[in-house]
């Protein structure tokens, strides 16, 4: 073979491989930036708590990345979805959802502005979690019997509150209303951190939401009751709390939380920050600390995500009809 046409085969093979490379180097630069983690919940609550307990070993899993908590609330965590889609699809901006905002809230708001199968694309489950039922210190319930007597006999005079039309303290409070049999008045905030000082400073008598740390502190105190736990049966974070269902058949609620990113993000890009979360999830500190909440570390394959989010999407919207829920 001729030397030069030998040398012009070399240098074909060489820049086919180098072309091969570019994808491989183009991910491998990924994160380069700060990534910016949007929390549709105010500062204080359950999802955000658990945000900033992820962000250390997150970005210890990412190389040392900068990830920035960025809390969005409003209109049940359609305005943190929103900021997420006018950001650009290259993994730097990621969504921080739960069973609202991403399978509730499109359900409800005709000016959502997202479709939440078609918009986002699913990284990892997060975490997994029973929630609670608690009632101020100044109603006559100590567990799911007295409540229910105490509840039925207000005949709609006690008030509830929730982190905002459509979210799941909202849904479950009025699924138990239907199949209780009981009446109260829904009161929603913006966030969950500001419906545990509702409850604290009496502008309401109930709650149901996912505990934080501040909550269980409260509860130790007295200053709120724990009266029932949403799941099937007695769950080990709250073991002498009634599981709802014992006295409403068939009543279970769990809540789910689960990182996404915007449809689109390469699927290179997607991979990296699954893995990352997987690792950031399977620390021991995380498990620890999300514990102390009531929340049980749980990461998983993308497609889990969607799952859950479809099984939402059909049981709410029932319950929305049902209920004539409207949006604020």
């Amino acid at each position: 073979m001729p030397r030069t046409f030998r040398a012009r085969r070399l240098l074909a093979a060489a820049a086919a491989t180098a072309a091969a490379a570019l994808p491989f180097a183009a991910t491998a630069a990924f994160p380069d930036k700060p990534i910016r983690l949007v929390v549709p919940y105010a500062a204080g609550g359950p999802t955000d708590a658990m945000a900033r307990i992820l962000q250390a070993p997150l970005q210890q899993a990412l190389g040392g990345a900068t990830v920035i908590v960025d809390n969005v609330p409003g209109v049940g965590g359609a305005l943190g979805a929103q900021q997420v889609l006018r950001a650009p699809a290259d993994g730097y901006t990621l969504f921080l959802g739960n069973n609202g905002p991403s399978a509730v809230t499109p359900l409800l708001q005709k000016n959502a502005g997202f479709d939440p199968v078609k918009d986002f694309v699913p990284i990892s489950m997060v975490a997994k979690s029973t929630m609670v039922l608690a009632v101020s210190a100044d109603v006559p319930a100590t567990n799911m019997s007295s409540f229910l007597e105490w509840a039925k006999k207000t005949n709609g005079k006690a008030n509830y509150a929730s982190a905002g039309v459509g979210s799941l303290g909202h849904l479950g409070t009025e699924l138990l209303i239907k199949q209780a049999g009981i009446k109260m008045t829904h009161v929603p905030y913006k966030g969950q951190a500001p419906t545990l000082n509702a409850l604290l400073g009496g502008e309401v008598q109930v709650l149901l939401t996912t505990p934080t740390e501040a909550m269980r502190g409260q509860m130790a105190t007295g200053k709120i009751k724990l009266v029932g736990v949403t799941s099937e049966t007695v769950s080990p974070h709250d073991p002498k709390a009634d599981p709802i269902g014992k006295y409403v058949p068939g009543y279970s609620l769990y809540s789910w939380f689960a990182l996404l990113a915007k449809a689109g993000t390469p699927t290179a890009v997607v991979e990296q920050l699954h893995a990352a979360v997987v690792k950031a999830v399977a620390s021991e500190d995380v498990k620890k600390r999300f514990d102390s909440l009531g929340v049980d570390a749980e990461s998983s394959a993308p497609p889990k995500v969607m799952e859950y989010v479809k099984q939402d999407v059909a049981r709410w919207s029932v319950i929305i009809r049902e209920q004539n829920i409207q949006p604020e």
